[in-house]
């Protein structure tokens, strides 16, 4: 069809049918030039068409289409159909749990000690719409968030407090930060306050009060070892002499008792049952004892004067005699009768 005004146009002319092999063979150049400038962007944009009309979204992750400037639907995991260039993925991001690191912050406590603290922040995603459309950026707002509520809760709290207080802090954190975080689509799963660091002034302050409270501590301790170890000597003393006073009792009473026997014994050999036996029994002893206490003076190195004889000294010899017979004089001293 595109030769006919060529063969018309050597039909017409004279001396146009030699040149028309050549006006054929340009005629056909133009023709594929014209194709091929054509067809080239028209098979481009068809491709680039057909990838437009798919989206695909991996496990673990959402994306949100636009339709004209407006939201128009959320796709999950799988291959989805769009309109091409009517419909674009405005958002395409994960849902799993992520982990926010929120940065260290100089907070003072309630008695104005000045310390730094930082928190790990764990949470996801629930609704990839509000986390699109209700917060520009909500990783830098639940980052200030936690900044904001970990500086006001360090401040109502001592510097002592803050040591033992980490549980309450983070059941806090979480709490308050849930209560905002719910209208932006998103669930905080954890907080944890990770570094609670006072300045090195307060630590140098709380090295030397350790010392001093251990040094402190010491010094109790010996304290009390020197006073339970008086306390164990007085009761150990107390305990020897109350032994001793014991074993002197038992020693007393087994020597009254043998000597009640034995003037029993010696009482029933000399008369029996009558009262001139026990008298003669007691007489034998006293005049032993006289004799055993004789001895022991003639026997001494030191001087001596013995007295013998009579008198009306019978009482007194006889309790002599028998507080010698019964164990009664004293070291170093002999009760003997005078004469």
């Amino acid at each position: 069809m595109r030769t006919t005004p060529v063969l018309l146009l050597a039909i017409c002319l004279p001396g146009a049918g030699a040149k028309l092999p050549t006006a054929t063979a340009a005629l056909g150049d133009v023709t594929l030039e014209t194709a091929l400038s054509f067809g080239i962007p028209i098979a481009v944009g068809a491709v680039v068409t057909a990838l437009d009309s798919f989206a695909m979204v991996t496990q673990g992750n959402a994306g949100l289409v636009e339709r004209l400037g407006k939201y128009d639907r959320t796709l999950r995991p799988g291959l989805h159909l769009k309109l091409p260039f009517v419909e674009r993925l405005s958002c395409y991001t994960s849902v799993r749990e992520r982990v926010l690191d929120v940065p260290a912050q100089r907070c003072i406590t309630m008695d104005n000690a000045p310390l730094t603290a930082d928190a790990v922040v764990f949470y996801r995603i629930r609704d990839l719409t509000q986390a699109k459309y209700r917060i520009d950026d909500y990783a830098v707002g639940l980052s200030n968030l936690i900044l904001t509520q970990l500086r006001s809760e360090i401040g109502q709290l001592s510097l002592d407090q803050t040591f033992t207080a980490r549980e309450k802090l983070n059941q806090i954190l979480l709490r308050e930060a849930n209560a905002v975080t719910t209208n932006w689509g998103i669930d905080v799963v954890r907080v944890e306050v990770r570094d609670i660091l006072p300045s090195p002034e307060i630590v140098s302050a709380m090295e030397l009060q350790m010392a001093a409270e251990r040094r402190k501590r010491a010094v109790i301790l010996e304290s009390e070892g020197a006073k339970q170890s008086v306390v164990n000597a007085a009761e150990a003393s107390r305990d020897a002499v109350v032994l001793a006073a014991e074993g002197e009792r038992r020693r007393l009473e087994a020597e009254a008792e043998g000597m009640a026997y034995a003037l029993r014994s010696v009482a029933d050999a000399l008369g029996g049952d009558s009262g001139d036996g026990a008298a003669a029994a007691a007489r034998l002893l006293i005049d032993r004892a006289q004799i055993a206490a004789n001895l022991a003076l003639a026997t001494s190195a030191n001087a001596k004067v013995v007295v013998q004889g009579g008198g009306g000294g019978g009482r007194t010899t006889d309790a002599a005699l028998y507080g010698t017979t019964l164990g009664l004089a004293h070291d170093g001293v002999e009760a003997v009768p005078p004469a």
